[in-house]
């Protein structure tokens, strides 16, 4: 090898190492309360309540035709149910953690998860087009838990919905082959955990995610659901560096 393929391999090699080491980068956005008003509750029911519908009819006609065995379907029937599946999760999500809430309690969650990440080693983008992704808080609710039992029989957790899409610097189609993906680890001491519901996709290029944290005697917070989030995001920079960084798009 000479001496200038070897500077050209070591400064590619170097160039390589700079990308995965460079911090992630995210924008924290908010998202319209559409369940403010008792109408725009409603209309969130009608449409979790039309997914199912349209999800149990697509399931019973297939078991009719092929089966209690959904494994041995016909490939293209087990899209079709899975979408269906999807569909209604994410319109049954839509309704149940947007019910009740003001354009207030979104605007909090935004400035928690954003003061959360400003302690992590991720950057706060000033804009989605200066972001490896853009975060978006969707929805959040309080939900009544067994974890953390203690004299009292239920204690409560904080969750708190996000979607996650690519921003400016990144690639969706490189991202989508990269198969990155969020730890589902729970914390073993307050069990707080944060779970994919929708995986990223060239066909749909987001994630859709619930973080969550307990509280004992019903003293759980937003705040600290807000911390699980940012710790996840973090998690997620430093498990996928060399993902993200082979789909960023080229510096202009």
């Amino acid at each position: 090898m000479t001496r200038a393929a070897v500077v050209l391999a070591l400064t590619l090699a170097t160039a390589g190492l700079a990308a995965a080491q460079e911090p992630l980068a995210v924008y924290v956005a908010g998202s319209p309360a559409k369940a403010a008003t008792k109408e725009g509750e409603a209309q969130l029911k009608d449409k979790k309540d039309a997914a199912r519908k349209v999800y149990a009819d697509l399931q019973e006609a297939l078991k009719k035709q092929y089966g209690k065995n959904m494994e041995k379907w016909p490939e293209d029937k087990q899209d079709e149910i899975e979408k269906a599946r999807d569909a209604f999760l994410e319109a049954n999500i839509d309704w149940f953690y947007s019910a009740g809430l003001k354009q207030k309690d979104l605007d909090d969650s935004v400035r928690e998860v954003s003061e959360a990440l400003a302690k992590k080693t991720v950057q706060l983008a000033a804009a989605p087009a200066g972001a490896d992704f853009q975060v978006q808080v969707v929805g959040r609710a309080k939900v009544e838990t067994d974890e953390l039992a203690s004299a009292m029989a239920k204690n409560s957790a904080a969750e708190l919905v996000l979607r996650v899409t690519p921003g400016g610097r990144m690639d969706a189609v490189k991202l989508a082959k990269a198969n990155a993906a969020w730890s589902a680890k729970k914390s073993r001491w307050n069990h707080a955990d944060t779970i994919t519901v929708h995986q990223f996709s060239a066909e749909e290029p987001y994630w859709l995610l619930i973080s969550r944290k307990p509280g004992t005697a019903w003293v759980s917070s937003y705040k600290g659901v807000a911390g699980q989030a940012a710790e996840a995001i973090a998690q997620f920079g430093v498990d996928n560096a060399d993902k993200v960084a082979g789909a960023r798009r080229a510096a202009k």
